[in-house]
This record gives structure tokens, sequence and C-alpha cells, in this order.
């Protein structure tokens, strides 16, 4: 399993968590979820404050706080200040957004629909507009070294996504590495709390190739031209369709808490909403 290093993610006294909330999450609709409200009340309870009117705020909101951490590795007391960034279909260009956050960001949160493997979703699902794309468009998927993952979804959604989504003829992962923004020595955990989101690890991490011995295809790479190590990038993600919200990852993050406690505490909180499902392997990371 994957690990949250904190000593990484604290060594320059900062921590950046960057969120991105996708479309139906965040009060669009009446009656409906609002994620995006609760986590800006967590964040607040928690002593957040949002920070000055600034030229970003069109494309995220800010909040900051500084905490004491106890650093179990040196036993010493630091003060860390926090930095929250909070996107959504309420901002501007919300998907540009979500890319520079996974391009600068050290955590990167994404909670919402998960597009059948295709990418985070941030406007309604008849457009294309605002979908981070993950899952098509590059060169490797169309020599099939890279396939859209088969989710256990019903195939009339996966046709109508797959058909809108191929008129943009991009990729977002694999633009953010032509414009050689990923970093090898950026410290970054993303979680992608999404239906299904283990769709997405054949993009980000590649795939084995038994005849060249590595891993090939991935579409993070860093500014050498290689995929970015598990040493530098931890992966959270789903098995399966989920109903739960990122708000529990969030907390344990401003608690401290390991990447073992984040999935037995999201394990736990998925079965208070599905508590027909008695899978024990729902979340993982990589």
């Amino acid at each position: 399993m994957g690990r949250i290093d904190y000593a990484k993610l604290f060594r320059d006294k900062r921590l950046d968590i960057a969120i991105g909330i996708g479309y139906e999450f965040a009060g669009e609709k009446a009656n409906f979820s609002n994620e995006l409200g609760d986590i800006i009340t967590v964040l607040l309870g928690n002593g957040f404050r949002k920070t000055a009117k600034s030229s970003t705020d069109i494309y995220y909101d800010t909040y900051y706080l500084r905490k004491r951490y106890f650093l179990t590795a040196n036993k010493q007391l630091v003060d860390i200040d926090i930095y929250a960034y909070l996107t959504s279909s309420k901002k501007k260009n919300p998907s540009n957004t979500f890319a520079s956050f996974l391009a600068t960001k050290e955590i990167v949160i994404y909670s919402g629909h998960g597009r059948i493997g295709i990418g985070p979703d941030f406007d309604d699902e008849k457009s294309n507009k605002e979908n981070f794309v993950v899952g098509l468009n590059t060169a490797a998927h169309a020599n099939n070294q890279l396939k859209l993952q088969n989710s256990p979804h019903d195939k009339s959604l996966r046709i109508k996504y797959v058909k809108g989504m191929k008129s943009r003829k991009d990729n977002d992962l694999e633009s953010i590495t032509k414009k050689n923004l990923f970093r090898e020595n950026l410290y970054q955990v993303w979680f992608f709390n999404a239906c299904s989101s283990i769709d997405y690890l054949d993009e980000i991490r590649g795939k084995w190739s038994v005849k060249d011995k590595m891993q090939k295809f991935g579409l993070v790479r860093t500014e050498t031209g290689k995929i970015k190590s598990k040493d530098n990038l931890v992966v959270f993600g789903t098995r399966q369709s989920v109903r739960s919200d990122a708000i529990p990852i969030l907390k344990q993050i401003l608690a401290g808490k390991s990447m073992d406690d984040i999935v037995k505490t999201m394990q736990a909180y998925e079965k208070i909403f599905s508590p027909e499902n008695n899978s024990n392997n729902i979340y993982f990371s990589d």
C-alpha cells in the first residue's frame, strides 16, 4: 500500500491541498449534494480563513491555516502553513485549474463523477468542455497500447461518453507532460474519490511491458521524459462505484493520519451509505 510521507510534505514547512469538486456535487442542483459547501464548513471549523481577494478568485478560492504538527521521525513540533484551494463548476475554467493543481500542488483531491474511466468532470454530462480527459485521445490509445478500462457500468452510458469525448481530440494528462509541468522532485499524493478511478491507473503509471521489462506508455512524465516514480507520486482511488464524499479524506490529512488510516476510514464510511456492499477492497493506494 502507498503511504503518505509527511516529512516530505512538511520539509518546506508548507502544505498545499488542492480540491476539485465534480459537477453535481457543488450545490448546482436543488435537493442534491453540496459537498463543496460541506468542505468549506469543515475548513472553517478547523480554523481556516479565506484569504484576501486576488486575481485568482475567478478560478479557485484559497483558505489558510497555520497548524502545529508533531513529526514522529525526529520527535519535533513544527508549525506548518496550510493552503487549501477549491475549484468547481462555480469557477471559471475548472478543468484547467484542476490541471494546474495536478502539476503544482502536493496533495490533490478530486471528488465527483469518474465518467467511466474518461476522467474527472466539472460540467454537465452532456458537455465535454470541462472534462479533464484521462482515458482517451493519445497516440498510445490509438495504437492500443493504452485502452479505456472496462468499468462495470452500463454499456450505453459508456458509448455515449466515449463518443462525446473523442471530439475533444486531446488528453489533459498528456498536455501537462507536453508543457513540461510535472516534476520528479515534487512529492505528491493524488486522491481520486470517484467511481472506479482505478481506471485511471494505466494512464498515470503506464503498463508493465514483459518484453522490455519496464513501465511504458504512462502519461505522467517529468522533465527527463520518465514516468514519475511511485516514490514521489502516491495514488489513492476506488475499485468500484462509490457514494461517499471526500470530507473524511480531508479530515484525516489535517489530522496527520496515515494512508492506511484513510483507506480504513473510507471503507467504513462507504458502508454507511452502501450497507449492501460487503467488500473490504473498495479503496486502494498503489
